[in-house]
């Protein structure tokens, strides 16, 4: 009899023994699911995608006048006014590019328009008409009869030069000011708004 109880006593413990086990198995169980779980959410595979290649963006200019394919062209975004004129077949034989800053940059919707010679000389007489108030080309006795001196003369001097308004005149002397003294008659060639047909006008009226 009491090897009956020892034997129904050992297969108890060995049923208590089992059953801890099964249950620490469910725990583990449980628990790698959640780790695994957690992780997957922490640390989310993150797509990558090809980087998209970008075009140079297009501008739209317009340039008219002493070309030999006047019209509209597409160029890029970073094209200056000598891009232009070499689209549209280049210059003319009587074209005149003195008033154009070839280097300048194209914008969108720009117009370029080349004149040729005898429409900047027609310019050139317009605008010092509106400086000085008078057709120097037509008025010879409006010359200066002695050499005018660029480092010393005064406005009024300076306008009366061919060519040469108030603004131009006042360009001079901000020029001599800001620069120092001119020291050949070429520099007036760094003045904005004086190219070479109007210093071909003053050479023979100025000195230094």
């Amino acid at each position: 009899m009491e090897q009956i109880f020892n034997w129904v006593k050992e297969q108890k413990i060995l049923c208590g023994f089992l059953f801890l086990m099964i249950l620490c198995g469910v725990f583990a169980s449980l628990y790698l699911v959640e780790v695994t779980a957690e992780e997957a959410y922490i640390c989310p595979k993150v797509e990558t995608s090809e980087p998209v290649e970008t075009k140079n963006e297009e501008i739209i200019v317009d340039i008219k006048g002493a070309v030999v394919n006047p019209g509209i062209y597409h160029l890029e975004k970073n094209a200056i006014v000598q891009d232009v004129i070499t689209l549209a077949g280049g210059l003319t034989k009587d074209a005149d590019t003195s008033n154009l800053n070839l280097s300048k940059k194209v914008t969108d919707e720009m117009v370029i328009t080349v004149y040729t010679h005898e429409e900047v000389k027609d310019l050139e007489k317009q605008e010092a008409i509106v400086e000085t108030g008078k057709d120097n080309t037509q008025e010879e006795d409006a010359k200066p009869t002695g050499l005018i001196s660029l480092n010393t003369a005064s406005l009024e001097e300076l306008m009366t030069l061919p060519g040469i308004g108030e603004s131009k005149g006042k360009s001079i002397i901000q020029y001599r000011e800001n620069c120092g003294k001119f020291t050949k008659k070429e520099d007036l060639l760094n003045i904005s708004g004086i190219g070479e047909k109007i210093y071909a006008e003053l050479e023979a009226y100025i000195t230094v």
